[in-house]
């Protein structure tokens, strides 16, 4: 039975790729280091195939010994703030640390790193640098690595639309932050799934780069409007200064209760679209589905 370790294994996009993989019969290793339901994830495959281990450090024993077994490494693990370590510490020393285990116990080994639309032109997030530098770090030490550069990924459970549809139903007046004009090209998770099914499936083998991406493009209140119609209410849009936004947040997230992390708000302030410079769905094969029937059973759903 071939092996899948994967970093970052208990959140909502590392569920759905594990559900996908025990189909296959993979034995999957998920290490995990926040707080997390072994019980649900082991009911997403068959009796002792999915294997929850809450580790310490990656300079661990056990972490190299789980590389040198492993076929292929999936890599979901980031950060979102600096409460506890600077990004420099916990995403790329941790990703450097990562590509020179593999280098030394097993070269050969497939590496899949999810990165972000936009983070090569982000200069002035500490956290898309760091990623930034993380890709090129696994380009240039690593045989076989393919790169995902994700949209914001629609599936229901994902935060992006979990955060909104609760505020959706209960409030007439919704924030706008800025303008509302800034672009982004959002993906399902089924899509993203059935990709990274693939890379390991077909054992792709090199350097690669992938963007995944659906097939709109939207502006934020374009998108808001559409959750407005499917709800099939009226719903005032407020637009917020991001200075101000800036300001509350600044406040907030250095409490246990903030919202929206400072790195999220800077999502609202550029596009977030695919350069279409690298490979995508379609290059495995894969038509994106249509988000806009997606997004209307989820909302659906909640009514």
């Amino acid at each position: 039975m071939k092996t899948v370790l994967i970093f970052g294994g208990s959140g909502f996009v590392a569920k759905h790729i594990i559900r996908q993989l025990a189909k296959n019969g993979y034995k999957i290793v998920v290490l995990y280091q926040q707080p997390t339901n072994e019980a649900e994830l082991k009911f997403l495959g068959s009796i002792g195939q999915i294997i929850p281990i809450k580790y310490k450090s990656i300079d661990s024993e056990l972490i190299n010994k789980l590389i040198k077994d492993a076929n292929n490494i999936i890599n979901l693990k980031t950060s979102w703030d600096e409460k506890t370590r600077s990004f420099e510490m916990s995403i790329f020393k941790f990703n450097q640390k990562l590509a020179d285990k593999i280098i030394k116990t097993n070269e050969r080994c497939q590496l899949i790193y999810f990165s972000g639309l936009g983070v090569d032109k982000s200069p002035l997030s500490l956290r898309s640098q760091s990623i930034l530098k993380s890709e090129e770090y696994f380009q240039n030490k690593l045989i076989n690595c393919s790169i995902i550069r994700p949209g914001i990924i629609i599936g229901g459970e994902d935060n992006f639309l979990k955060g909104l549809i609760p505020l959706f139903k209960i409030s007439l007046l919704i924030p706008l932050f800025g303008n509302g004009l800034s672009k982004f090209q959002p993906v399902s998770i089924e899509d993203v799934t059935k990709a990274c099914e693939k890379i390991i499936l077909k054992n792709i083998k090199g350097v690669n780069v992938f963007e995944f991406v659906g097939n709109d493009i939207y502006t934020y209140r374009e998108f808001y409007s559409l959750i407005s119609n499917y709800f099939n209410k009226k719903r005032y849009f407020i637009k917020v200064p991001l200075s101000l936004v800036k300001l509350v947040v600044y406040f907030m997230d250095k409490t246990p209760f903030s919202p929206i992390k400072r790195e999220q708000l800077k999502l609202f302030e550029k596009d977030n679209v695919a350069s279409n410079q690298h490979k995508n769905l379609k290059n495995l094969g894969i038509n994106p589905q249509d988000l806009k029937e997606k997004i209307k059973k989820i909302i659906s759903k909640n009514l």
